[in-house]
């Protein structure tokens, strides 16, 4: 009994749905983890941190599944502001305890570095806002696609089976229509045809034997 592998069939191609709600937020997250280590290293947040999280935040709207754009893009502003937020207390706590300043200014300095990205921010929501509409309009375009598509095969199926049942119909009326009579002479005239031609000689011993009966 032969035994055929099922790792030598071809496998179907499988397409790409986007990556999970999970991963796009982990993507940003981790671009966002990396510019706040780069930025203390620096002791200043600068265009790594927002390079970081620009490219991240585009990369995710991209290529996220369309079930988690809202999330995605709904919670990259709120990562943005919650990361400047420990980088500048990270490093106003390093100038706090060097200097001796007051609690306001600590606080300014943990909350300045927001006011003064804010223009970033906006542009990258802005765009990763501007990525996910395009996105959906394209997907609700392929849909109705493939809804008119779908429709027109299902109305050219239903309309083939009806001739078929149609032409059917008119099959078996026309059976029905036919007398016995004349079933009868058709194959009365379809054995005619198969029987073999009679020959001259076969015609000659006929005549003879109907001359010897009436002898």
């Amino acid at each position: 009994m032969s035994h055929v592998s099922s790792r030598n069939s071809p496998s179907p191609a499988a397409t790409f749905a986007g990556l999970p709600t999970g991963t796009g937020i982990g993507i940003i997250f981790a671009a966002l983890f990396t510019g706040v280590l780069l930025s203390l290293s620096t002791a200043a947040i600068g265009w790594p941190f927002l390079a970081l999280y620009a490219i991240a935040v585009i990369v995710v709207a991209t290529l996220v599944n369309p079930k988690g754009l809202f999330l995605n893009v709904a919670s990259a502003p709120l990562l943005f502001v919650a990361a400047v937020i420990v980088a500048g207390w990270v490093m106003s706590r390093a100038e706090i305890a060097a200097g001796g300043a007051s609690g306001k200014a600590a606080l300014l300095l943990v909350f300045y570095p927001v006011t003064e990205l804010f223009p970033v921010l906006f542009a990258v929501t802005a765009g990763s806002v501007l990525i996910a509409v395009v996105r959906i309009r394209l997907i609700k375009r392929h849909n109705a696609q493939l809804l008119r598509y779908e429709t027109a095969e299902r109305t050219r199926v239903q309309q083939s089976n009806r001739r078929t049942n149609s032409e059917g119909r008119r099959a078996r009326e026309r059976a029905k229509a036919v007398p016995v009579q004349e079933l009868l002479r058709r194959a009365d005239s379809e054995r005619n045809a198969k029987r073999p031609p009679r020959t001259g000689s076969s015609k000659i011993t006929d005549r003879l034997g109907e001359d010897l009966y009436k002898g």
